[in-house]
């Protein structure tokens, strides 16, 4: 039994032993595999590592290969580059001495061009020269012609004139006169149509003056054309008479719509209405309406009336000597008065507002129907103002005055004085770039007074010693103009030039008289051809 123990016990420590050492035996193995796994795996890496050694060594090689490959080109490039820079080298020599040579080209081909140029401008300067020279040579002979012309047209115009005056071969004169105005006209400008001598013989041979003597018992003292009827007139007279006229073929046929001889009228309108408006020195306004009764108004606060305006379209203005009366046109009532300290010596208009003018210097514009602003004439015109007219369109201004000088103001400040009227200018008008004048010297003269120098156009004068023109109008077709004088004469007098010369278009001279009167200077074919072909 203990033998059994014993055995068994001896057993049991040769088995614990057994597994002491399998234990043991199986740690030194597992050691030994990890050992010979991390050999195995240093191996590897080493192996890797003389691998990789290997390629490098042989990417080194390359690299080496290359390198020198390399650098052999870049010798080989430097080299290059070295020819090459010779060559550019080379060629920037050969470029500069091409653009010096070029440059040298140049200057000489721009000496040359300048040469050319300068021979060239020389060449046109004595071609302009020449020209200039031709054109003054034929400018003077134009001129020469010209005045030569002109001087023959008016020579012609006092030809006409006097065969005209003298009676004798009137059909001659007007063929003259006709040749007279077409030599100026061709030749000269507008204005040498009005050279006395021109004008003068184109209204004595075109029969252009027409007189009614003593038409009226007194003098006329106003002429008013009726609106929108050409060939009506409407006079009034110091005598207190009131004529309508109806001018036909020449032929005046006059109908008596007011007399009265207590009356003494100076001023007279006519609105579009057809109602005429007569004022009266006796301080009375004599009203006939259109196919009307007359009706006589006596006015208050106003004495010795002698001018009549229209302030608008319902309003007159009656002027006195101290003061102004209004009076509605359509109620025919007079609504007040505006005074004036000193003696109204004239009426006018600017701007579609009246003016009045005293003897004391100061000129009045009316404002409105109650009011006047003052203020003084200009200074360089000298003593009364008598007679006023202004153009609106032109911006000028005309002064007439006691002593008979005229003034022009003109729009920017500058004032002519025109001499020509002995006595008191009654009146002005201004009619494009004219100015027509009257007085109490028994004149009509017509001015140019945008000419330089300025002077008169006799249009008549009064055969008789006390014919004062009293007051005179054109008609509105401006072709015609009317004038009254102290005896009662009524005068007609033809202003238009075209007018004038288509009643003489008729009257040609022919080949011979040409000839004998002008010479074979001025072409009478072209005369003849121009008159036919619609010369005014």
């Amino acid at each position: 039994m203990k033998e059994l123990i014993r055995n068994n016990m001896l057993w049991g420590i040769a088995c614990a032993a057994l597994g002491t050492g399998c234990a043991v035996g199986f740690s030194c193995y597992y050691f030994e595999k990890e050992k010979t796994a991390e050999l195995e795996q240093q191996l590897a890496v080493m192996s890797q590592k003389e691998h990789r050694a290997v390629i490098d060594q042989s990417i080194n090689k390359q690299m080496e290969e290359i390198a020198y490959e390399q650098k052999r080109i870049s010798d080989e490039r430097t080299v290059e580059a070295k020819k090459q820079a010779e060559i550019a080298e080379e060629e920037k020599q050969s470029a500069i001495i091409a653009q010096n040579q070029a440059r040298a080209s140049e200057e000489i081909a721009r000496k040359e061009r300048d040469n050319a140029e300068a021979q060239s401008k020389e060449a046109k300067r004595q071609a302009e020269i020449a020209n200039d020279q031709r054109k003054t040579a034929e400018l003077n002979k134009r001129v020469a012609d010209t005045l030569s012309y002109i001087a023959l047209g008016r020579s012609l115009a006092s030809m006409g004139s006097n065969q005209y005056q003298s009676g004798g071969n009137k059909e001659l004169a007007k063929r003259l006169v006709f040749a007279s105005y077409w030599l100026t006209k061709t030749y000269g400008s507008r204005n040498d149509l009005y050279h006395v001598s021109v004008i003068q013989a184109l209204m004595e041979v075109s029969d252009s003056k027409t007189t009614w003597n003593n038409l009226h018992k007194g003098g006329i003292t106003g002429i008013f054309f009726v609106p929108n009827k050409e060939k009506e007139l409407v006079t009034v007279s110091s005598y207190g008479e009131i004529y309508r006229h109806v001018n036909q073929d020449d032929k005046l046929k006059t109908h008596n719509l007011f007399s009265n001889s207590a009356l003494d009228f100076r001023s007279v309108y006519v609105d579009k209405a057809g109602t005429i408006y007569a004022a009266s020195h006796t301080g009375h306004l004599v009203v006939i309406p259109a196919n009307g009764k007359a009706q006589q108004v006596v006015l208050s606060d106003i004495s010795h009336p002698m001018a009549l305006d229209m302030y608008n379209d319902d309003m007159l203005v009656v002027v006195g000597e101290h003061s102004v009366a209004l009076f509605n046109t359509k109620t025919h009532q007079q609504q007040g008065t505006l005074r004036v300290n000193a003696k109204i010596t004239a009426l006018g208009r600017i701007n579609k507002h009246p003016y009045l003018f005293d003897e004391q210097g100061y000129m009045h514009e009316m404002v409105s129907t109650d009011k006047l602003d003052s203020k003084r004439k200009p200074t360089a015109v000298k003593g009364i103002v008598t007679a006023f007219a202004r153009s609106d369109n032109k911006g000028i201004n005309t002064y007439g005055t006691s002593d008979g000088k005229i003034y022009v103001e003109e729009k920017n400040g500058r004032i002519k004085e025109l001499v020509g009227h002995r006595s008191r200018i009654t009146r002005l008008k201004v009619n494009g770039n004219q100015l027509y004048s009257s007085s109490y010297d028994g004149k009509m003269n017509l001015w140019l007074y945008e000419n330089e120098k300025v002077e008169p156009i006799q249009l008549f004068q009064s055969d008789q010693s006390d014919g004062w023109i009293r007051y005179f109008n054109i008609n509105n077709k401006k072709t015609h103009l009317w004038s009254g004088d102290n005896n009662g004469n009524l005068t007609e007098t033809l202003v238009s030039v075209d007018v004038m010369v288509n009643r003489l278009k008729a009257h040609l001279l022919t080949e011979e008289q040409w000839d004998n009167y002008i010479g074979k200077s001025a072409s009478y074919k072209m005369f003849i051809n121009s008159v036919k072909g619609g010369e005014k």
